[in-house]
């Protein structure tokens, strides 16, 4: 017969506690796993979420050439379906896919060879390619540690676009920035799109970028402006080109110059009239220089025809004065004594400035004027108020308004003082080499007048 085996109850007591433990053990360790996989689960969310956000297209492939991940951004660009890019895609699939729907540049044959050779060379690659709805694509590989690469694709046709814009643009300004006559491009309301260097230079702006959106109305007085605006209006309406027209025109300080200018429509590519293009030139210089050979020849005709000295001094003087703005000039003649200095023509001087009935005392210290006739060289005072040349007639020059005096003798072929021609300005300064030159022409020709009056009354 067989026997009875009977457990004590404080034997089955002792074999549940001995259990115990390792239950509860397991329950932690499973709730450690779930709250790993539940924290892995929102780190690969937040991926997906960070790399779903970036603009770049993001694809990763394993070493046996499948998708491991992409995000819609790649998908995007190439314009593939989700279904297209599921993870375990091979990339021939894609890129068969691809070139269905017209977004690969080469074959698929091609395109995977060209992928072997990049992915065997091990460092990171990059390059550009053109898709052939024109869209650049800048890719860049990264080899990845067992096998596979991840890539990003960027379409920077917009970047490329625009630095391809701005250098042509910056090549452009440089090219009309070499050009010494003034070149613009207004737009049909007036405003400057494009500018050289010459023209911003010449209107007081330190960059040309400054004039862009200015007008005439910024840089003339307002009836210039007005005028130009008028002409130019006029040009985009009847589409006829204005060539060579020398115009006289101030600035907004009141400056005055002589200009060429030579403005045409400006269209688009479809023959539409879209603002002007205009290149001017300064022919100040070349005016006034035909004008002071005018001048001369006159005077000289003047003189040959013995009219009155006084006539052809006045004309001496408004020619020098007219050559230069903002100057103002005066000859005087040396009395029979040898010693005192009287008015001859200053039609833009008056008399008292000049010592009206007493004249000015040939000598060292008087004056400009003075001290020319004495030292039969030219005297160059840049600054009256401070000059002691000028102690004597300081106060009258200053109620003037004058502040610097440039005087040179007139001396006839014997080598006898005739006179004094004087330039006089409001601002302290010294001539410039062109107007040294214009002092000595006109004493020159005053010169030739007094002395042709001399003659004859002998």
């Amino acid at each position: 017969m067989g026997s009875t085996h009977t457990t004590h109850p404080d034997a089955q007591s002792d074999s549940a506690a001995q259990f115990q433990p390792a239950r509860t053990s397991t329950k932690v360790e499973a709730r450690e796993y779930e709250a790993e996989i539940t924290a892995l689960k929102a780190q690969i969310s937040n991926y997906r979420m960070a790399f779903g956000n970036i603009s770049q297209g993001v694809c990763l492939f394993d070493g046996s050439r499948k998708l491991v991940f992409c995000n819609d951004r790649y998908a995007e660009l190439y314009r593939l379906r989700p279904e297209q890019v599921r993870p375990g895609t091979s990339l021939q699939d894609i890129i068969e896919a691809r070139c269905a729907v017209g977004t690969s540049p080469v074959s698929a044959e091609e395109y995977l060879r060209l992928g072997e050779e990049i992915n065997a060379s091990g460092p990171p690659t990059s390059r550009l390619t053109e898709l052939p709805d024109g869209r650049l694509i800048y890719i860049s590989n990264q080899g990845m540690p067992g096998g596979g690469w991840v890539s990003t694709h960027e379409d920077v046709t917009e970047i490329t676009t625009a630095r391809a814009l701005a250098s042509e643009r910056i090549s452009l300004q440089l090219l009309i920035d070499l050009v010494p006559d003034y070149l613009w491009v207004k737009d049909a309301e007036g405003r400057f799109v494009v500018v050289n260097r010459a023209l911003a230079v010449d209107t007081h702006y330190a960059r040309t970028s400054d004039m862009i959106g200015t007008s005439d109305a910024q840089l003339h007085a307002p009836e210039i402006a007005q005028e130009f605006r008028a002409i130019e209006v006029e040009i985009m309406r009847s589409g006829i080109p204005m060539v060579d027209r020398e115009e006289l025109v101030t600035d907004a300080a009141g400056a005055q110059k002589w200009i060429s200018s030579t403005k045409v429509p400006l269209r688009n590519d479809r023959n539409e009239v879209i603002g002007l293009v205009g290149i001017a030139r300064d022919i100040t210089a070349r005016r006034l220089a035909s004008a002071l050979q005018a001048g001369q020849i006159k005077i000289l005709e003047q003189i040959v025809a013995d009219a009155p000295l006084e006539d052809v001094l006045d004309q001496v003087v408004l020619l020098t004065e007219s050559q230069s703005t903002g100057l103002f000039c005066s000859l005087l003649l040396l009395d029979a004594d040898g010693a005192t200095l009287r008015r001859g023509a200053a039609p833009s001087v008056s008399e008292p400035f000049l010592g009206a009935a007493k004249g000015i005392r040939v000598g060292p210290y008087n004056a400009s004027c003075g001290a020319a006739a004495h030292r039969r060289e030219m005297v160059v005072v840049s600054d009256i108020l401070s000059d002691p040349l000028w102690n004597d007639y300081r106060q009258v020059a200053s109620a003037h308004g004058f502040r610097s005096c440039w005087s040179t003798p007139i001396i006839s072929r014997k080598g006898d003082v005739l006179g004094t021609f004087a330039m006089y300005s409001r601002t302290v300064r010294e001539p410039v080499k062109a107007e040294y030159q214009l002092i000595e022409f006109a004493a020159r020709l005053a010169e030739i007048a007094i002395e042709r009056t001399r003659a004859t009354a002998a």
